[in-house]
């Protein structure tokens, strides 16, 4: 059976997203005595909700192009992994992500950024198994499945709802919008933020940018995307390059 695509992937994606209706809105958690809890707007639970909603449509892509797909733990790269039909690598990552819009003085939208998993662990040793599903070195694609929305002020005034209330209940959300992308495609140049060791996406203000995948990496390729945080130093009076063009010649010094 040929091999599922990362263009095949994104386009039944798309596909079924509109097939099904799905607006990618949820209310709360529905309890068998017929109660609906609230979650709020707490960003863990926003992430888990969109996660949950796009499982289903993972799974049924990888289903038909005989695919077993695996979850992970919380705390372990990637949420899905899918294998082929040989069962042997490569096989193919897929991780969900999500951000939230921030405005500024007079209402103008700041750039956003994406949190793209840390470059100290698994990059950094790919062949071993550690806050990782397989070892690295047996995906050979990453891809990014990423929601952006603003939150809504004001939500889940009661501690819970009866059904018959849920239309009461507002979703505590709103304005998503999704892309799904190659990683090495949105990855930036720079740490998430300054005190962690995670990789961030490019910044940007617009989704469209993510959805095209134009980020410093996509005209040199995943292999320089991962060897540049590969060397990335955690200490940021050690950082000898800031660029795709420094760091390649810092590697061409190395060597």
């Amino acid at each position: 059976m040929e091999s599922l695509s990362f263009d095949a992937f994104r386009r039944l994606f798309e596909k079924k997203v509109g097939e099904y209706g799905i607006t990618w809105e949820a209310v709360g958690f529905y309890a068998p005595d017929g109660k609906v809890y609230p979650f709020g707007t707490d960003t863990k639970v926003i992430s888990t909700v969109f996660e949950a909603l796009a499982a289903p449509l993972i799974r049924e892509i990888a289903d038909a192009w005989g695919y077993t797909i695996e979850g992970s733990e919380q705390t372990v790269y990637p949420d899905f992994t899918l294998t082929p039909p040989s069962h042997q690598p490569p096989r193919i990552a897929i991780d969900i992500k999500t951000t939230y819009r921030r405005r500024g003085v007079g209402d103008c939208l700041h750039p956003f950024r994406f949190t793209l998993g840390s470059y100290t662990s698994f990059l950094r040793t790919p062949g071993a198994k550690k806050n990782i599903k397989y070892p690295y070195v047996q995906y050979g694609d990453h891809w990014i499945i990423g929601f952006l929305y603003t939150r809504r002020a004001g939500v889940g005034a009661k501690v819970y709802y009866r059904l018959e209330d849920v239309s009461e209940l507002l979703c505590p959300y709103t304005a998503v919008e999704y892309y799904v992308q190659e990683k090495y495609r949105i990855v930036g140049l720079t740490p998430a933020s300054g005190n962690t060791t995670n990789i961030g996406s490019f910044p940007t203000n617009r989704i469209e940018d993510l959805r095209e995948g134009i980020g410093p990496f996509s005209q040199h390729g995943k292999a320089v995307c991962d060897e540049y945080w590969r060397h990335f130093p955690s200490r940021k009076s050690d950082r000898a390059y800031s660029t795709v063009e420094q760091f390649l010649a810092w590697k061409k010094r190395q060597s």
